[in-house]
């Protein structure tokens, strides 16, 4: 009897762990499906702009600029510049977003994608891939404390949701993506 009651507690106490969830666990294909892209990108700006406020500086269009780049303007705009200089795919694209630094001297960029679908995510992952080789290229030769962001540079997929992190604090972009699933 004794057996069976310890066989018992030991049954109850697995099946209760693989029942619960971590904060930490990977959220799974619906929770994925359910997440707005605009929430995305609202978690991200809050978290730069809390950032940018710790460092004394209170409106983040003073040093970032947003660029949508599923909607170019035309020859010449900055979503133009963006896809060809990333050799981005639009087509591929429900939803893109850069934020980079305004000045050349800081190497900020931060880059989220939703994939129209799951299919296209590997080839978007490539071009950030892409992306983080030619910044690899441009910052090592140029600001040696830009390039260690370069180098801490975080590229993280969740689904059809692709993000590019070269920033002071990747991990605090990526938990705001995270924190959004």
């Amino acid at each position: 009897m004794k057996k069976l009651a310890g066989l018992a507690g030991m049954m109850m106490a697995v099946m209760m762990a693989a029942c619960g969830t971590q904060s930490g666990d990977a959220p799974n294909k619906d929770e994925v499906s359910k997440v707005e892209y605009a929430d995305i990108m609202s978690n991200i700006r809050d978290q730069v702009a809390e950032d940018l406020k710790d460092e004394g500086v209170d409106d983040m269009g003073q040093t970032h600029q947003e660029t949508n780049l599923t909607e170019p303007e035309g020859e010449d705009s900055a979503a133009d510049i963006w896809i060809e200089k990333m050799k981005l795919n639009p087509e591929f694209l429900a939803n893109g977003t850069v934020l980079a630094a305004l000045m050349n001297v800081n190497a900020d960029e931060i880059i989220l994608l939703e994939a129209k679908n799951e299919d296209q995510v590997d080839e978007l992952k490539t071009t950030l891939e892409n992306e983080l080789a030619a910044q690899d290229q441009t910052w090592k030769q140029y600001l040696p404390e830009q390039y260690e962001k370069v180098k801490n540079n975080k590229i993280v997929t969740k689904g059809k949701y692709l993000l590019y992190v070269t920033y002071t604090n990747p991990e605090a972009i990526e938990k705001a993506f995270n924190d959004s699933f």
